[in-house]
């Protein structure tokens, strides 16, 4: 870090360092860490715009709290960019979102002070109840602050651990509102009483009438109790309780959360409490960057300078739905606060009252569309792989058990190299397989996507159409969909005039690697015969399909995916190979290439499908072995 440049930043390397500089210098160096953050962010692509919001509370945080004894819980993390700064790792962030570098989240693993591993919403009130409780069971008197913006609020999980949150905890809540209002407390009259109501002369005040009333026999307690109850119901004339002090927790705010000096006191108020707190602040996200702060949508997430932007699947498919929505009147299209990332933003404009968007609440979303299914309805349910995980019981219990046909478009499936572990979608195939009536599709073009959503919004079960945060790879194009329609595979690309060593079945993206190792054994003469499976599951009709295709010389089958092996396709499709048709696969060789029992965050420098063993150098291996 550039000295000259950053003459505030370049000096801090951990939270001691922070604390030693003068109160005066802090919104200096709110300066130097945005324009850090810009300079950085845009060049590695990140979570750019919530950064930009959260500076002043994250130094805040850091001159009030003492961390890593204290803990601080960022809800996702991807707002702990400047908390990243702040503890040391400043010089790691040309890295950021790398495999192996900088994660875009907090991770235990990467430092002592990430309390706690985030990637999803609504996970800090529940994790920060859980640090409050242990340390009261330990008598430690350290402080769990979470930090949760007003988005996650409209997850279920946040108001569960609400509900669990006692008074006499060292918790702060930290609310950051910066795109939609909790309550009605805003304004002139509610900043005056969030002032009036953290400053330490009214603390003092009220701690010393309590201890004085509560020392005075028999009438002391019931004195103090009615004076708090005729305190409290005079506030409530004034303006409305709120939803947080109905529960039982005090609340401070709502407040500035861009002005420096307004946000540390509110959090030292909190701290001195005594008891479990909410500080409520308002921030401007995007702030100090006039783009982000005008479109903070647009920001959120930015990918690395110099990406090439193309139409992907998701955009794919919200037109493609919406087409279909266009001849269908009972179909309806929801997702879970996902609606531009998803590609549901055309069918939101056009058809408003058949969309709908339910909040950061997956497992709400599938039990709502299976409500819908019974009364009728057609819903497609527009979710990233890594987040339809919340969903699991939902669709076991609500949409599978009751053959409801609700299909599921899984966004986002397969590896993340940039978010890392908490955003792989690995998992859907191998817990999809295991639920009974499901149909699982895996197309790999355009056409075969729309062939796929066409096939579902006639299926009389649920279908789950699972496709990649990309566009179409040309190579896979060429190799398997040369001829044109739009029937769901399985589809073959032989090894030229060779003849057939192996037979490498897989689905998705990763066709790709298969493809690249298949011309790299031909090069040394050895035939790979690729097969596409684009219908996984029933795995039974998959297998019957691809039987046909299986040259008679290959010696070999590989089964390759992008996907974890225990219970994945590639274990579900052999076994169903071995039962449909056990004589013609009897004495050849089967070996599964698929993620193993570990979640991985990348090794810096090297590609992630190298890394998890399921490149073309291991199908190149795995042929020759």
């Amino acid at each position: 870090m550039e000295d000259q440049k950053y003459p505030l930043l370049s000096r801090i390397h951990s939270p001691a360092d922070l604390k030693a500089m003068r109160e005066a210098d802090m919104p200096t160096l709110a300066d130097e860490i945005r324009a850090f953050l810009i300079e950085h962010v845009t060049e590695t692509g990140g979570h750019l715009a919530s950064n930009l919001g959260v500076v002043e509370l994250s130094i805040a945080l850091h001159r009030v709290f003492d961390c890593p004894h204290d803990h601080i819980i960022f809800d996702v993390g991807h707002q702990s960019y400047i908390h990243k700064l702040l503890t040391g790792r400043g010089e790691a962030f040309s890295t950021l979102r790398q495999p192996g570098g900088l994660s875009g989240f907090t991770r235990r693993e990467e430092s002592e002070y990430d309390a706690f591993g985030a990637g999803h919403s609504s996970t800090s009130v529940s994790a920060a109840v859980g640090f409050a409780e242990a340390d009261k069971l330990s008598g430690s008197d350290a402080f769990s602050v979470a930090v949760v913006g007003d988005g996650a609020f409209t997850g279920g999980m946040i108001h569960e651990a609400l509900n669990n949150c006692r008074g006499d905890l060292n918790l702060v809540i930290v609310l950051n509102e910066n795109e939609m209002s909790i309550g009605p407390n805003i304004g002139r009259f509610a900043a005056s009483i969030a002032r009036i109501r953290s400053s330490p002369r009214y603390l003092r005040t009220k701690r010393r009438t309590q201890k004085v009333l509560n020392r005075l026999p028999l009438i002391g307690r019931p004195l103090y109790a009615f004076f708090r109850g005729v305190k409290k119901r005079l506030k409530n004339m004034l303006f409305s309780s709120n939803y947080f002090e109905e529960l039982g927790l005090f609340y401070l705010g709502p407040a500035n959360g861009n002005h420096y000096r307004t946000v540390e006191r509110l959090l030292r108020a909190a701290k001195n409490k005594g008891e479990s707190v909410i500080v409520h602040l308002k921030t401007t996200k995007g702030k100090g960057y006039p783009e982000a702060e005008e479109h903070p949508e647009r920001f959120h997430g930015i990918p690395p300078a110099g990406t090439v932007p193309v139409r992907n699947f998701s955009a794919e498919m919200g037109e493609r739905l919406l087409a279909l929505a266009r001849e269908n009147a009972d179909l309806c299209a929801v997702t879970a606060s996902m609606t531009d990332s998803t590609g549901l933003s055309p069918f939101a404009r056009e058809l408003p009252d058949r969309f709908f968007d339910v909040g950061i609440a997956e497992e709400h979303a599938a039990t709502f569309c299976a409500g819908l299914a019974a009364a009728g309805k057609r819903p497609f349910f527009a979710v990233y792989s890594s987040f339809l995980q919340r969903s699991y019981d939902s669709l076991i219990h609500d949409v599978a058990l009751q053959r409801l046909p609700v299909t599921l478009c899984v966004d986002r499936a397969g590896l993340a190299a940039a978010d890392g572990p908490t955003h792989h979608g690995i998992f859907d195939v191998a817990f999809l397989s295991g639920i009974p009536h499901f149909t699982l599709y895996a197309p790999a073009s355009f056409a075969s996507l729309g062939a796929a959503l066409s096939a579902a919004a006639r299926a009389e079960g649920p279908v789950a159409v699972r496709y990649p945060n990309a566009g179409e790879d040309p190579a896979i194009l060429a190799a398997f969909f040369a001829e044109k329609g739009e029937a769901l595979g399985p589809r073959r690309a032989l090894p030229g005039d060779l003849p057939s060593r192996a037979v490498l079945f897989t689905y998705g993206r990763i066709a790709a690697e298969a493809l690249k190792a298949q011309r790299e054994l031909e090069k040394e003469g050895i035939g790979l015969c690729v097969i596409l499976l684009e219908t996984l599951k029933p795995y039974e009709s998959a297998a019957d399909a691809a039987l046909p295709l299986l040259p008679p010389e290959a010696e070999r089958l590989l089964f390759l995916e992008e996907g974890v092996r225990a219970g994945g396709a590639g274990m579900m499709f052999f076994d169903a190979l071995a039962r449909r048709a056990p004589q013609q696969i009897e004495g050849r060789k089967t070996e599964i290439l698929a993620i193993g029992d570990a979640f991985s965050a990348g090794e810096l420098g090297r590609p992630l499908y190298e890394t998890l063993g399921i490149s073309a150098a291991d199908v190149i291996r795995a042929v020759k072995r």
